[in-house]
């Protein structure tokens, strides 16, 4: 059986690992030929490290490396970037998988498992028995990172023919796909786990910061910046330790409020147990949160035994609502996601 995941982190650049990765590796682990495509690369990929390592390996490397047996990443060509300054015409979404690898356009997949990205706009022209959306965005909100031709070719491709299947991560974006497309089956496979079952080994703590919280993610439109600031300063005693790409210091910030710059993920293992609580200080400037359930930042936390502080968002409202808040007594059990005895960032707009 032979797969085709088109994805958007790529395995060998290290960064963010999201779900299409892991779903790729258990695929392989089982006995498939998988084949995973991250996001192409273009000659306009000029800024960041990795962008010109993968412009290397594109236009320069061989284009295939195996990652682990039966899984195998292709680093693939692209005329323009699918950044909204790049690709404004509708012919461009059409043709933008143009220069993929020979043997990707001629192979028949028995699946093609597709993100909701830039790379969609690659499913019509690839040939799979069957073609499935893993539906773990509202591409609208993308409205950001991509022109209004690129989104509404994502959505076009939802309500068209190409996908025999959806998988919604969230209920609500299962309601949204319906409403698109109400004869595609579609299915809701949560984000993460049970956080419940991820309780921790004692011996594998380490040493926790007293007041210490964490912040691990990109920087981007739904990061409530300001809100951060405002915690940090009503909470002096607090450090504020944030990880990411894009962030950095500036005047009037808090001095409780570190910026750390990015980490890989062999060492995110390692520093997120050292702190007391994890942060999601998420806004919602697109409307997108209206079709999130958990962020997977919130079941890294977990696993890392941290307290969660995050702002009212997707299901994790409903388990304030319901009672389910982190305790911060000695009777905290696996459903109420805190760490027993230790204190809580509190802000107006944060729930602990």
């Amino acid at each position: 059986m032979r797969a085709l995941v088109l994805g958007t982190q790529s395995f060998i650049d290290g960064g963010p690992k999201v779900g299409t990765q892991y779903l790729a590796q258990a695929l392989a682990a089982a006995g498939w030929q998988v084949d995973y495509l991250p996001t192409l690369s273009s000659p306009f990929d000029l800024v960041g490290r990795k962008r010109h390592a993968r412009l290397l390996r594109a236009w320069v490397g061989k284009g295939a490396s195996e990652i682990a047996p039966g899984l195998t990443e292709w680093s693939a060509k692209a005329l323009f970037p699918a950044h909204r300054l790049f690709l404004r015409m509708a012919w461009q979404a059409r043709c933008y998988g143009l220069l993929l690898p020979a043997s990707l356009r001629r192979t028949r997949f028995d699946v093609c498992l597709t993100d909701v990205a830039p790379n969609m706009l690659l499913a019509p022209q690839i040939a799979a028995r069957v073609h499935v959306c893993r539906l773990n965005d509202w591409p609208q909100g993308f409205a950001g990172d991509l022109h209004p031709v690129a989104i509404e070719a994502m959505v076009s491709t939802l309500r068209g023919p190409v996908f025999s299947e959806v998988w919604a991560v969230s209920g609500p974006l299962q309601d949204y796909s319906h409403q698109l497309n109400p004869r595609l089956p579609v299915l809701c496979l949560p984000n993460g786990v049970d956080a419940g079952l991820l309780m921790p080994a004692e011996s594998r703590r380490s040493p926790r910061r007293e007041c210490s919280a964490v912040y691990v993610g990109a920087m981007t439109a739904w990061f409530d910046r300001a809100l951060l600031c405002e915690v940090a300063a009503l909470m002096p005693d607090w450090s504020f330790d944030i990880y990411g790409p894009g962030g950095a210091s500036r005047p009037g910030d808090p001095p409780n409020l570190h910026w750390r710059g990015g980490l890989s993920r062999e060492r995110l293992a390692q520093v997120l147990p050292s702190y007391e609580v994890g942060l999601i200080p998420f806004c919602d400037p697109q409307g997108r949160m209206r079709y999130v359930e958990r962020p997977l930042k919130f079941y890294e936390y977990i696993a890392a035994g941290l307290g969660v502080a995050c702002t009212d968002l997707g299901a994790l409202r409903g388990e304030w609502q319901d009672g389910h808040a982190l305790a911060t007594d000695q009777k905290t059990s696996p459903r109420q996601y805190g760490k027993p005895g230790s204190r809580r960032p509190r802000s107006p707009r944060m729930t602990p």
